[in-house]
């Protein structure tokens, strides 16, 4: 447990999430397109099916935490653990690297910068939901960069998670536990529609081949989340700039 300065207030790690909403879709898109994304980090996506590779798309509606109410949009990517070949099979470990995480307060995109070095910036979501699709608009400088809308699935029954997130904010390469539980979830094949603006953001997407078909999507109706330390992680990451610097908007 640590307390950190963000904003003249402080904040103690575990952060706690008490209620939020979440949407969210997985696609299988080109490995090596993947890869390239994420070279920056030194992690490797997950193959599926050898030549494949698993990005999620999703946005989020915190209601209440430690960080405030706020909107996010989240693309992930989903990778194996770092370490050697033997050190992989025995961990068996796969985790979601957090390629770009914009949010639309200030507050939180302070503290998931300085307290986890994930990718945010602070820019205009909305969260739109309907009698049959839930949507999230991402817009940077006033203009479109992503829309997802989620179709309603079927209730399922999700199991309690725990997740490695791993971020690369700053050229660090960090690991952080994320748990979460929740109820009210649905999923279902399928079901998502992307559209996509004219800025960096978006052509980042087009390179990984969107808008294309999910693999799955679904949402949860109240979600609960914890967020430990960040734990540095001894890899050398290439030298590429973070890539939230290169988003018009970022801060």
């Amino acid at each position: 447990m640590a307390t950190y300065e963000v904003l003249g207030s402080q904040v103690s790690t575990p952060v706690e999430i008490r209620d939020a909403r979440s949407w969210f879709s997985t696609f299988a898109v080109p490995l090596e397109s993947a890869r390239d994304l994420i070279s920056y980090s030194g992690l490797e996506p997950s193959p599926m099916m050898g030549k494949r590779a698993l990005v999620s798309l999703g946005f989020v509606r915190y209601v209440d935490g430690d960080l405030g109410p706020y909107h996010e949009v989240v693309v992930a990517v989903i990778v194996s653990a770092p370490g050697n070949a033997a050190e992989k099979k025995k961990s068996g470990e796969t985790g979601a690297f957090i390629h770009q995480l914009p949010v639309n307060q200030p507050f939180t995109c302070a503290a998931g910068r300085d307290i986890w070095g994930f990718p945010k910036f602070v820019t205009d979501i909305e969260i739109d939901e309907g009698v049959h699709r839930d949507t999230g608009t991402l817009k940077i400088d006033g203009e479109l960069a992503l829309r997802i809308s989620i179709a309603h699935g079927v209730p399922t029954r999700l199991p309690d998670t725990s997740l490695a997130a791993y971020s690369c904010g700053d050229g660090v390469l960090r690991r952080t536990e994320w748990r979460l539980d929740g109820e009210g979830s649905r999923g279902r094949p399928g079901g998502v529609k992307i559209e996509l603006g004219n800025n960096a953001f978006a052509d980042e997407l087009r390179v990984l081949g969107f808008p294309r078909r999910a693999l799955m999507s679904g949402s949860m109706r109240r979600v609960r989340m914890t967020f430990g330390d960040a734990e540095i992680v001894d890899l050398k990451p290439a030298s590429n700039p973070d890539p939230s610097e290169s988003i018009v908007g970022a801060n």
